[in-house]
C-alpha cells in the first residue's frame, strides 16, 4: 500500500461529495391542498443561509508541509544509478549516478562528454541548485509511481550482460532502494515495453531525467577523488599507444590503491585534468592504469 499524507505539498487531491438531507419540522402528514408545497422546505432552511457545496478539489498544501527528507549536504534524497553490466573493472569503478540530489537541494548530473577515444580521464559532472521545490517535485513523482514503499522487481532473464537500474529515495524517515535488472529492455531483443511495477519504475526514471536541464548548471569541482589502481604488465597490446607519466603525488602509494584510496583534489587535480583514458602512471618501476571519479555525497572508499 502506498503511504499517503494529506498534509504534503503534493498530496493526492481527493474529490469529496457531500450529501445534504433536509428534514422537515412538524408532523409527517401531507400538506393541505391549498398550502404551497415549498413551505415545507422554507420551515427548515432559512432564506438567508447560503447553500453549502463542496469545492471540486481541495487546495494544495504549502511546500513547507510537503515530504520530509534528509537535509544534510552529504545526505542523498534521490539517486538514479546504473550498476554492473558488461564492462571493464575500471569502468565499473568509475561509474557515477545519472542523477543525484542531496538534502541541501544540490543536483549532480552527468554533462555531455566528447565522443573520442581515449576520452578524458575525469567525467563531466554538472551541479545545479534545484531548491526545496525541486526536491518536492521529485518526491511527488516517486509517490505518484508508488516508489515510497518497498518493492521487488522480477528479473528479465532473456537479456544478458545488462546493468541494474538502482533508484534510491529517502523520504518520511525511510530509505527505499529499487533495483531492477535490464530495465527498459523489456522481454528480449527489440522489446522495450515494461509492465506492472517495472513500468512504474521506468516511468519515474524517465520523468526524473526529464527534469535535468531546467536549472542552471556549472561544472562540479570535487574536493576529493576516489582512485583505484590496476597494474599493467604489458602496454604493447593497445591500438593507440598509452602515455606513461611519472606518478608525482607524495604520500600516495599506487600499489596500496588496488581497492580504493581517497586523494585530496588539490594534490592531483592538474595531473588528472590533463590525463585521458590511456594515460598510465608509473611508480617504483610499475605501471598502473587508474580508475578515477570525483567523490560525490554518499560515496566513499
Amino acid at each position: 500500500m502506498r503511504r499517503i499524507h494529506p498534509t504534503r505539498a503534493t498530496a493526492l487531491i481527493v474529490p469529496a461529495a457531500l450529501a445534504f438531507t433536509l428534514a422537515a419540522c412538524g408532523d409527517d402528514s401531507e400538506p393541505a391542498a391549498d398550502e404551497p408545497i415549498d413551505t415545507v422546505v422554507d420551515t427548515t432552511v432559512p432564506p438567508t443561509t447560503p447553500a453549502t457545496t463542496a469545492s471540486p478539489t481541495a487546495p494544495p498544501t504549502t511546500v513547507a508541509d510537503g515530504y520530509e527528507h534528509p537535509t544534510g549536504a552529504d545526505e542523498v534524497v534521490v539517486s538514479i544509478a546504473y550498476e554492473g553490466g558488461f564492462m571493464t573493472m575500471e569502468a565499473t569503478f568509475a561509474q557515477l549516478p545519472s542523477l543525484l540530489v542531496t538534502g541541501d537541494a544540490r543536483e549532480f548530473s552527468l554533462g555531455p562528454q566528447i565522443e573520442i577515444y581515449p576520452g578524458p580521464l575525469l567525467p563531466n559532472v554538472q551541479l545545479a541548485d534545484i531548491g526545496e521545490a525541486g526536491i518536492q517535485e521529485l518526491l511527488a513523482l516517486a509517490d505518484e509511481h508508488g516508489l515510497l514503499q518497498d518493492r521487488e522487481y522480477d528479473a528479465d532473464t532473456n537479456v544478458a550482460d545488462a546493468s541494474d537500474t538502482v533508484v534510491t529515495i529517502s523520504a518520511n524517515g525511510e530509505t527505499y532502494v529499487h533495483r531492477a535488472y535490464a530495465l527498459g529492455l523489456g522481454g528480449g531483443p527489440g522489446m522495450t515495453e515494461e509492465t506492472g511495477d517495472r513500468a512504474e519504475l521506468q516511468a519515474f526514471v524517465d520523468a526524473a531525467m526529464m527534469t535535468l536541464g531546467t536549472s542552471e548548471t556549472e561544472a562540479f569541482e570535487a574536493e576529493t577523488y576516489l582512485v583505484r589502481s590496476f597494474p599493467i604488465d604489458d602496454v604493447s597490446g593497445y591500438e593507440i599507444e598509452p602515455t606513461i607519466v611519472e606518478w608525482s603525488v607524495d604520500g600516495v602509494d599506487l600499489a596500496a590503491a588496488s581497492d580504493c584510496v581517497e586523494i585530496p583534489a588539490d594534490q592531483v587535480a592538474d595531473l588528472f585534468v590533463d590525463a585521458n583514458q590511456l594515460t598510465f602512471f608509473e611508480q617504483d618501476g610499475t605501471t598502473y592504469q587508474l580508475a578515477v571519479k570525483p567523490q560525490l555525497p554518499g560515496d566513499s572508499c
